[in-house]
């Protein structure tokens, strides 16, 4: 266990505390993602942890969220002026341990430049290249006639559920949950003789679309349409691919679309079984 600095306490993140770890993911130019932080905070599932100073100031965040054998990292962040001094590493190690005693098997996280010394100290590995894109409006689109496309709700939810586990490798209910019931978001569902083919989740607030799996690429494409109807104020949609989904990448590149490499995805532990050849998108960094 990492020795804490003078005066520094390690506790479990409330509610109350959003608009400080708000700030502390700003002033590393990320985005807030407060419905994720929801996501994380009080939830059976999930922990997250902050250190405070003598102050009672937040100095330092992380947390992790258990979807059965699989966890994610996520929301590590330490102010610059205490970098260096064990807070990250302490952190990181009650995370793990939340997760590890969840039962998760596989943990993965979305690591910076900067943070990937640490991980790499506690075991984590490169999963190799994803790929990120901005997906511009106006794109020639070919929707599937013979898939219904329509706005999904929570009645919905054990039916998405159902779908995601297996392709993505763990339990989301909980996130779909809290998707359905956000205003700030859209679920889409498509499916054809009422058995679904894929899902997106649409944020026009951070022009984001995430989670989004479909089984074929026409279905993808069918869904990334109804998302541009679904948020008609914005211009460009992001899509982050998980690392090897050359199917998702190949597909965007038809459509005309310049897909960004990026190295960031770590794990530690075995795979868990997953369809990685349906998941087009992720959600956000920590969340998965």
């Amino acid at each position: 266990m990492s020795r804490l600095p003078d005066g520094v306490t390690l506790r479990d993140a409330t509610s109350e505390d959003l608009p400080a770890i708000a700030a502390l993911r700003e002033s590393v130019g990320w985005g807030v993602h407060e419905w994720a932080l929801r996501a994380v905070i009080g939830e059976p599932s999930a922990r997250c942890l902050v250190a405070a100073d003598g102050n009672a100031q937040l100095i330092a965040v992380g947390s992790g969220i258990a979807y059965g054998p699989l966890g994610f990292v996520g929301n590590m962040v330490v102010a610059p002026d205490v970098q260096r001094r064990g807070l990250g590493s302490a952190i990181l190690n009650g995370v793990i341990g939340f997760l590890e005693a969840a039962g998760c098997v596989r943990l993965e996280l979305n690591a910076t430049s900067e943070g990937r010394p640490l991980y790499e100290r506690h075991g984590f590995h490169s999963t190799g290249t994803s790929a990120t894109a901005e997906i511009p409006r106006g794109l020639s689109l070919t929707a599937d006639p013979s898939l219904d496309v329509r706005v999904a709700a929570i009645a919905d939810l054990e039916a998405l559920g159902s779908y995601d586990r297996p392709r993505f490798g763990g339990d989301r209910r909980r996130i779909l949950e809290l998707l359905l019931a956000d205003a700030g978001a859209t679920v889409l569902a498509a499916a054809t003789a009422n058995e679904l083919a894929g899902y997106a989740c649409v944020r026009a607030d951070g022009g984001r679309i995430g989670p989004f799996l479909a089984d074929a690429p026409t279905v993808a494409e069918t869904l990334l349409a109804s998302a541009f109807d679904q948020a008609p104020d914005v211009e460009r949609l992001r899509l982050n691919l998980p690392p090897g989904n050359e199917i998702g990448a190949r597909w965007l590149r038809g459509l005309g679309v310049e897909t960004v490499g990026w190295d960031g995805r770590m794990a530690r532990g075995a795979d868990v079984p997953k369809r990685e050849e349906t998941l087009y998108g992720m959600a956000v960094g920590a969340l998965g």
